[in-house]
């Protein structure tokens, strides 16, 4: 039998939330916090194990994010970039993002907390 979260959400998206939402109070949005008390409250009460392959894709999966945000900064700042570099940047993105989902899908699979998400091939592949 599955494990369900308390959280209403696989634990992949729930921990892939919360190193979001760490970035997002690193730089001061103090209106991210609720939620991620609310995500860690509900991660904590589910006593995991934590093995190093669960840690090893916590850990990927927050350089993902990092690297997404780093990428998209430049977009928040609304600094202007020209179309080539868009295109490279949206590439990248892109990239990181599939390997999100990789590893939001083997924390579903180690814990046996969530279902497999698949995403649909883009035509620039």
């Amino acid at each position: 039998m599955k494990k369900r979260t308390n959280i209403d959400q696989s634990l992949g998206d729930a921990i892939d939330r919360v190193t979001i939402l760490t970035r997002k109070i690193f730089f001061g949005e103090d209106g991210a916090y609720k939620e991620f008390v609310y995500l860690t409250e509900g991660i904590d009460k589910l006593n995991l194990k934590l093995s190093g392959a669960l840690l090893a894709c916590i850990i990927r999966l927050a350089m993902m994010n990092f690297e997404v945000w780093i990428r998209e900064n430049a977009f928040r700042k609304g600094e202007s970039i020209d179309a080539e570099e868009v295109k490279k940047m949206m590439i990248e993105v892109r990239n990181f993002n599939s390997k999100r989902y990789e590893n939001k899908n083997e924390i579903n699979r180690l814990t046996e907390m969530g279902f497999r998400e698949f995403k649909i091939q883009h035509r620039s592949r």
